[in-house]
C-alpha cells in the first residue's frame, strides 16, 4: 500500500487508522499541525517501513541537489570524552524549543545517521512531555524524562545507546531569572557539548538580547531562529548573532516535522557579509545596549 496521508483533529484517532491500515510495519513520515476556528488540525504522512523509507530517500535527493553531501550538524567543536554528544535547547516559552527539537531528531539529514535520542526537562509546561514522547514514538527514538537533578543518572542510561542527546529544556522568560537555578544545576550536571536558545523571529532587537543575556548563565553557545516562516523578510536574530559572535546552526520555517528545519549558514554568511548594512545595524544595536 502505498504512502497514505491522515488528517483530523483527535491525534490518538489518527494513529488508530495508521496502525489499521499498516500494522506493526506502520512508520510515520511526517507530522503537521495547524490551529483553526475548529480546534488543533493534525495531518500525518504514514506508510509501511519500506515505502517510507524510500519516499524519504527521494526527498532527501531533492533537497540535497547541488548541495554537498555532508549533515547539517557535522562535528561539534568540543567533542565529548566518551558518551553521546549532548545538545540542550534553551530559550522562553512558546519559542519553538520542543518543535525545533522533534524536527532535528526525526530528519535523516542533521545528524548523518547518528543515533539520537530525546531527554525531556520541560515538567512544568502542560503537555510538553507528552508532545515530545509522542515525537519519539512516532520516529522509533529513545526518549526520557528527567524531573530533578537526581533523575538524570537513570535517563541517561536509558539512552545509553544514543550518539545524540536533543535536550527539551523549559521556557523562561526575562523576568523569571530565579527560575532558571535548578535548570542550571541539571545541565551543570549534563555538560552540554552545545547549548542552543531558541527565539522567534520578529521580537524587536532589545529583547531578543535579553533573552540571551537572561540564558546565558545556562551556558548559551548558539542561537536557534524558530519561526521564520510567520516572518520572512526578518533579518534581526541573523544580524545580532553576527555582532554578538554567536553561531546558528540552524532555523526552522514551517510547521511540517521533521522537514521544517534547515541550516542557517547562508543567512547568516549574508549578514556577517555586511550585504545587509550590518554597520548602520550595528549602530542601532549600540543605542539599546
Amino acid at each position: 500500500m502505498p504512502v497514505k496521508t491522515y488528517r483530523g483533529t483527535d491525534l490518538a484517532a489518527l494513529m488508530r487508522d495508521v496502525q489499521d491500515d499498516f500494522g506493526d510495519e506502520a512508520v510515520i513520515l511526517r507530522t503537521t499541525t495547524a490551529r483553526t476556528d475548529h480546534g488543533t488540525l493534525h495531518e500525518l504522512i504514514a506508510g509501511d517501513a519500506e515505502d517510507v523509507a524510500q519516499q524519504r530517500r527521494q526527498e532527501f535527493a531533492v533537497q540535497t541537489i547541488g548541495a554537498p553531501q555532508t549533515p547539517l550538524f557535522g562535528q561539534p567543536k568540543a567533542r565529548r570524552t566518551g558518551g553521546a554528544d549532548i545538545l540542550a535547547f534553551v530559550g522562553p516559552t512558546g519559542a519553538g524549543k520542543t518543535t525545533t527539537v522533534a524536527k532535528l531528531a526525526g530528519n535523516s539529514g542533521v545528524f548523518g545517521g547518528r543515533r539520537v535520542g530525546l531527554l525531556c526537562l520541560d515538567t512544568y509546561r502542560i503537555g510538553a512531555r507528552e508532545q515530545l514522547m509522542q515525537h519519539a514514538d512516532v520516529a522509533r527514538l529513545p526518549w526520557a524524562v528527567a524531573y530533578e537533578p537526581s533523575d538524570l543518572d537513570g535517563a541517561l542510561q536509558t539512552l545509553g545507546s544514543a550518539e545524540i542527546i536533543l535536550v527539551d529544556c523549559p521556557g523562561r522568560g526575562p523576568r523569571q531569572k530565579d527560575d532558571l537555578s535548578q535548570l542550571q544545576a541539571m545541565l551543570r550536571q549534563l555538560q552540554p557539548t552545545e547549548v542552543h536558545c531558541a527565539i522567534p523571529a520578529g521580537l524587536r532587537t532589545e529583547h531578543a538580547k535579553r533573552i540571551i543575556e537572561v540564558h546565558r548563565r545556562l551556558g548559551v553557545t548558539h542561537l536557534v531562529a524558530t519561526k521564520l516562516d510567520e516572518y520572512p523578510d526578518d533579518w534581526g536574530l541573523f544580524d545580532l548573532a553576527v555582532h554578538l559572535g554567536m553561531p546558528m546552526r540552524w532555523l526552522t520555517d514551517g510547521q511540517a516535522v521533521p522537514q521544517d528545519v534547515r541550516s542557517a549558514a547562508a543567512r547568516l554568511d549574508a549578514a556577517r557579509s555586511g550585504a545587509r548594512g550590518i554597520a548602520r545595524t550595528i549602530a542601532s544595536f549600540e543605542s539599546v545596549a
